[in-house]
This record gives structure tokens, C-alpha cells and sequence, in this order.
């Protein structure tokens, strides 16, 4: 990033990014990584603006099949230069000039993964007693009637539906 330091303000660069699969960080692996990252030379350091797509592999929260999840990433972050004049909650580029896009970009991402995952809009998710995958077909478990202390409650409700 440093020949962008020597550019006036106002210089721009596009870095497009086409990568098949990139670890952004040990919990992030992301496959089909593609978009591109503007840097804009600016009097305080570097602007760069991303938008980067691509998948992750997750499970179902229902039935537990692996699912590929699109994530996505768009930032906007000002990188300050020289190091010492950067604002209390600013990002420096440092003084080796390598500017670490990973922890904007892993953050975004992984705010991008919805909080419940399906493997498909009706999954039936797994049996509670034998574990069998409802989506592949019904298992033998008997149906269990309820707790037998909320009886009482239950005649109640069979009652007042009958009036």
C-alpha cells in the first residue's frame, strides 16, 4: 500500500478479488471469495471501500445437513497514515504499510450468516427421541401423549372446547 501513500489525494485503485477458497481468519473459511476493494488516496491516509461475496460451509439448524451459506461484506473504512495521527477509535496502516482488511471484512461476514439456518424453507428438522432425519422419511417412535402432570390442564382444555 505504500506506492498509494506516495500517489496525491484523489488517487484511486481497484483491487478485484477472485479467490477459490481463503481463510480470513481461523473461524472464517470462505469459498468462491469474488468483488473487489477500492483504496482512494486521501490527506489523512487511505479510504477503502469492498464489496466481497462468497459462501461458507455451516449445518442446518433444524436437521443438522451441511449447507453452503452466501455471506457478503460491504465497508467503508478510512486507514490513517502515519500511524501516530490516528484517532483513538480510528484504523492506522502500519508502519510496513500492509493494511489488514481480515477483521472489517470477518465481521461483516459472519454478520451476514442468518442467526437460523435451514437446509430448505420446509425442513422438518430430526427426531427428538432416535435422531432420524424427518426430511428422509418418518422414524418408529411412538408419539409420547405429554407430561403427565399437565393432565388436569389438558381436560381443561378438552372441556371448554367441547361447550
Amino acid at each position: 500500500m505504500g506506492f498509494l501513500l506516495k500517489e496525491n489525494p484523489g488517487y484511486s485503485r481497484n483491487l478485484p478479488l477472485d479467490e477459490p477458497n481463503l481463510a480470513i481468519a481461523e473461524d472464517l473459511n470462505v469459498q468462491g471469495l469474488t468483488g473487489s476493494i477500492t483504496l482512494t488516496r486521501t490527506p489523512q491516509g487511505l479510504y477503502a471501500q469492498g464489496q466481497l461475496n462468497g459462501r461458507v460451509a455451516t449445518e442446518c439448524d433444524l436437521c443438522l445437513t451441511p449447507v453452503e451459506q452466501k455471506v457478503t461484506s460491504r465497508f467503508a473504512e478510512m486507514y490513517y497514515y502515519p500511524p501516530d495521527e490516528t484517532p483513538e477509535d480510528g484504523l492506522p496502516i502500519p508502519d510496513d504499510m500492509n493494511v489488514d482488511f481480515a477483521p472489517v471484512v470477518r465481521e461483516d461476514m459472519l454478520l451476514s450468516v442468518p442467526l437460523r439456518v435451514k437446509c430448505r424453507p420446509d425442513c422438518k428438522g430430526l427426531c427428538p427421541n432416535c435422531g432420524k432425519n424427518w426430511n428422509e422419511g418418518p422414524c418408529n417412535c411412538q408419539t409420547e401423549e405429554g407430561d403427565s402432570r399437565f393432565s388436569v390442564l389438558k381436560k381443561l382444555l378438552d372441556d371448554s372446547s367441547a361447550n
